[in-house]
């Protein structure tokens, strides 16, 4: 059975460079990404515009603080991407491809979600993650 492993976002930090420093650190090329709690501020998500591929997306902003509900994704080596993606996430700079799904919640019970492009933990962000193990059998 895989090993459960959790990283905290402290206040103000880069929710996506934190998981990303953190899988970095421990040498893992291929990690999942199970959940998070905790509260985020200025999040960005990325969605389809258009139902054709090549996919085309465009950001949609989540000004303030809210509740994150639901993150989810895949951390892994860029040159194991699917090259499909390569044209969406450009960031070549980093090794590794960070794929994030996310949903937060603001005031008034509004839901906001889709790919995470950026945000930020705003008191904490506790991320809950599993590395892959390539199957040998396979």
């Amino acid at each position: 059975m895989a090993e459960l492993y959790e990283v905290t976002v402290k206040t103000g930090e880069d929710i996506r460079q934190v998981i990303t420093d953190y899988v970095l650190e421990k040498g893992w090329e291929s990690v999942y990404v199970i959940g998070a709690i905790g509260s985020v501020i200025d999040m960005s998500f990325t969605a389809p515009i258009e139902n054709t591929l090549p996919l085309r997306t465009a950001s949609t902003p989540c000004n303030g603080a809210a509740e994150l509900v639901a993150l989810t994704g895949e951390v892994m080596l860029r040159e194991r991407m699917d090259p499909a993606l390569a044209t969406v996430y450009t960031d070549t700079t980093n090794p590794l491809f960070v794929h994030l799904h996310a949903c937060c919640a603001t005031a008034g019970g509004h839901m906001m979600g889709g790919g995470l492009k950026t945000g930020k933990a705003f008191r904490a962000v506790r991320v809950f993650m599993t590395p892959i193990q390539d199957d040998p059998i396979a």
